[in-house]
C-alpha cells in the first residue's frame, strides 16, 4: 500500500517550504506522493513548486481553483479526486510532520479505519524561529519542552504506547487518515462549508456513521502546528456549528454536494 498525502494550501509559502523540508526526510521512502491541493490559483505558488519539485525525493502534485472565498472543502475534494493511491492521508499547510509521520500512517492503515494523530502546538517565538532558521532540528522533544509550546508531551514518539491508554478525542484534520475506497462512500467533504469551521468534524461523524471506527495514532503520527491566531470570528464558528448540526440532524451519509454533485 501507498499514501497521497494532501495539504489544503493558502498563500503561506514560508510554511510550505518547511513541510516539503520535512517530507523530504520521511523514513517511508518511495511510499507515498504529495498534492498541495490550494485554494487559490496563484501564480506565486506554481512559481515555488516548480522549483522546489527536483529537489524533491516524492511525486508533487498541485491543484488549483479560483480565489473566491473560503473553500478548503472544494480544495480537498479537488486533492481527493487527485490522489493516486489507496491511502488518504490529510493535513494541513501549517502543521510540519515528524519523520515518522507517513509511515504511521501506512502501518496501521486498514478497511474503515479513521486513523488520526494529535499535534504540538508551537509557540509565537518558537514557531518565528522554525520560519526563520527553515531547519528541522528545533522540532526535538527535548528542546520543545523549553519553549513557549504547549500540547509538546503530544511530541513524544513512542509506537509501542497501549491503544487502550490513549484518550479517545476526536480527530482534526490537520492529522487524519483514511482508505480513499471509503472517502468515496461517503462523497467526500461537503463543501456547503464556506466559511471557517467544522469541514472536518462533518466528515468524520458522516465516516463513523457509514461504519468506519476511529483509531489513535497519538504518540505515532506527530505534528508541529506552526503559531497563528484563530481564523474564526465568534458569529463564523457559531454559523458553522448551526450548520454543522441541521446537517446531523438530517442524518445524510453521502453529502449531496461532495465530489459528485446531487441534484
Amino acid at each position: 500500500m501507498k499514501a497521497s498525502l494532501i495539504i489544503p494550501f493558502y498563500k503561506d509559502l514560508e510554511a510550505l517550504e518547511i513541510i516539503l523540508l520535512a517530507l523530504n526526510r520521511q523514513s517511508a521512502k518511495n511510499q507515498f506522493e504529495v498534492i498541495i491541493a490550494e485554494d487559490d490559483d496563484a501564480a506565486a505558488t506554481k512559481t515555488f513548486l516548480s522549483r522546489t519539485r527536483t529537489a524533491l525525493h516524492y511525486p508533487l502534485f498541485h491543484s488549483t481553483q479560483p480565489d473566491e472565498g473560503y473553500q478548503r472543502s472544494k480544495a480537498l475534494n479537488n486533492g481527493i479526486r487527485m490522489a493516486n493511491n489507496e491511502l488518504i492521508i490529510f493535513t494541513d499547510g501549517d502543521c510540519i510532520p515528524h519523520r515518522h509521520f507517513i509511515k504511521a500512517y501506512l502501518h496501521r492503515a486498514a478497511p474503515q479505519y479513521l486513523l488520526y494523530g494529535r499535534r504540538v502546538n508551537l509557540g509565537p517565538q518558537y514557531s518565528q524561529k522554525v520560519r526563520t532558521q527553515k531547519k528541522l532540528d528545533p522540532l526535538q522533544w527535548h528542546k520543545l519542552i523549553w519553549s513557549d509550546s504547549n500540547r509538546t508531551a503530544e511530541g513524544l514518539y513512542l509506537p509501542w504506547y497501549p491503544q487502550a491508554l490513549k484518550s479517545k478525542r476526536q480527530p482534526w484534520g490537520c492529522n487524519m487518515g483514511i482508505l480513499k475506497e471509503n472517502l468515496l462512500a461517503i462523497n467526500g467533504f461537503d463543501e456547503d462549508y464556506r466559511e471557517w469551521g467544522p469541514e472536518d468534524l462533518d466528515l468524520y461523524s458522516r465516516l463513523i456513521q457509514s461504519g468506519c471506527s476511529s483509531y489513535s495514532l497519538k504518540y505515532e503520527a506527530i505534528i508541529y502546528h506552526l503559531y497563528h491566531t484563530s481564523k474564526g470570528l465568534p458569529e463564523v464558528v457559531q454559523r458553522g456549528q448551526e450548520l454543522y448540526q441541521r446537517k446531523m440532524e438530517a442524518g445524510i451519509i453521502f453529502c449531496m454536494n461532495g465530489l459528485i454533485k446531487q441534484p
